[in-house]
């Protein structure tokens, strides 16, 4: 428990701060939009509704349900107060006095003043113990793997809403200091830990490295993902593992335009998995469906739909890759499915749906309204995929997502038809700029 968590009450949550420092955070405080605040503490953390009720107090999990869903809302002064103190959510974010914790040294939160991380893994005592095993690397320990670890788990967090570009060059400097340290540690325990933080970085890295080229530079991901394979493996960590193999198959199948060497890539994932992760395995499940679509396999695709499904109906807070979980993967994907299955109306159902899920402009958020564009465009429906092209564009411009920055041309070459229109040659001169820009 850190400083922070002592001074308040109850069962506190320490949100993460790349996510308390968001846009998509800070826009919802601003708003005291609580359904999108739960939402987005629930989805980029994973935790519970249980977790989340027993952090604010005097709350039930159905209550903390209903607010996700939108059934009811947060007006009292008092329990804004309560969501704030359990959430750890700065007073002047949600428009309240200083809260009596943010007395903590060092904790100011404004938008001048970002609030610095106070994870106790990463403050400036983990920072000098870095610096000290740099300059003496036998003298390495847990703490200061634990340190660079969490530097990792930040920028992770970070990925879903900031240019990959932006974090590259402080992913390979873990990178490289964990090849440093790898050369001279021989005890077994740290060896352990080095390798959960080298498969966790070459990850992020293999993601990056891919997101950053325009998903084109398919090689340098794949041998970031072998790193961490090999991590993983040496960790006996089939989570880890899975997690490598899985975004392997997304080069497969969206970069190299290989369904049937992406369905193998997810089908081994789901193997590896297999009694170690439900997040995991129907993650991997829904990609072996999106293979058997981009293959026109109809029923092998509706087979894995239906499968990944009860994967995800057994989901728990205590599996491993939790925090990977949202409950808008399922129709984000089956809705991408079905636009490979040329089933455009079936498509526009799920992707809907999805949209309603991820209003926080992530990476995720604007593929999902690039898709929900193709689907209206394959249904003539020109206003509708107009205007959700132009949101998914204002999110990319932000954070220049490979998957969405191709998605969107695609929508823009299945217009050509129709550029003379008046409301799609205006969406051209947008396209024009996006280009201009990258």
């Amino acid at each position: 428990m850190d400083q922070r968590e002592a001074r308040r009450s109850g069962c506190p949550l320490t949100i993460p701060e790349a996510l308390l420092q968001s846009e998509a955070m800070r826009r919802a405080c601003a708003a005291r939009n609580f359904q999108e605040i739960f939402r987005l503490v629930n989805r980029r953390t994973g935790t519970s509704h249980a977790a989340m009720a027993a952090a604010v107090g005097k709350m039930t999990t159905s209550r903390v349900s209903d607010i996700i869903r939108g059934v009811r809302g947060i007006r009292g002064q008092e329990v804004i107060e309560r969501v704030a103190d359990g959430f750890g959510i700065p007073g002047k974010m949600l428009g309240l006095p200083e809260r009596p914790w943010e007395g903590s040294p060092g904790n100011i939160d404004t938008a001048d003043n970002p609030r610095p991380n106070l994870d106790p893994v990463v403050d400036s005592d983990s920072r000098e113990r870095a610096q000290y095993a740099e300059d003496n690397p036998r003298s390495l320990d847990l703490l200061t793997v634990a340190g660079l670890r969490q530097r990792v788990q930040n920028l992770d967090a970070r990925y879903v809403s900031e240019p990959s570009t932006v974090l590259i060059a402080e992913t390979g400097k873990d990178l490289g200091q964990l090849a440093h340290w790898q050369t001279y540690t021989t005890t077994y325990i740290v060896r352990r830990d080095l390798h959960a933080a080298q498969a966790e970085a070459s990850t992020l890295m293999g993601q990056l490295v891919w997101d950053a080229s325009g998903r084109t530079d398919h090689a340098t991901a794949r041998i970031y993902f072998t790193q961490a394979e090999a991590a993983a493996r040496e960790l006996r960590d089939p989570v880890a593992e899975g997690l490598a193999l899985l975004r392997t198959a997304f080069v497969a199948l969206y970069g190299e335009k290989n369904p049937r060497a992406g369905l193998e890539l997810a089908q081994r994932t789901a193997s590896t998995v297999q009694g170690s992760s439900h997040v995991l395995g129907g993650l991997a499940i829904l990609h072996a469906a999106e293979a058997h679509a981009m293959l026109q396999q109809h029923k092998d695709c509706e087979k894995e739909l239906a499968n990944a499904e009860r994967h995800f109906d057994q989901v728990s807070e205590a599996d491993a890759a939790a925090p990977l979980f949202s409950p808008s993967q399922f129709d984000r994907l089956a809705g991408s499915c079905f636009l490979f299955l040329n089933n455009a109306s079936r498509a526009e159902g799920f992707l809907a749906d999805a949209t309603k899920g991820l209003r926080d402009g992530s990476k995720s958020h604007a593929i999902v309204l690039a898709n929900l564009a193709l689907a209206y465009i394959r249904q003539h429906r020109l206003d509708e995929a107009v205007g959700v092209l132009y949101a998914a564009i204002d999110i990319v411009e932000r954070h220049r997502g490979g998957g969405g920055l191709k998605l969107v041309f695609q929508a823009g070459r299945e217009l050509k038809p129709w550029r003379d229109v008046p409301v799609v040659h205006d969406l051209y001169d947008r396209l024009m700029n996006l280009i201009a820009v990258g």
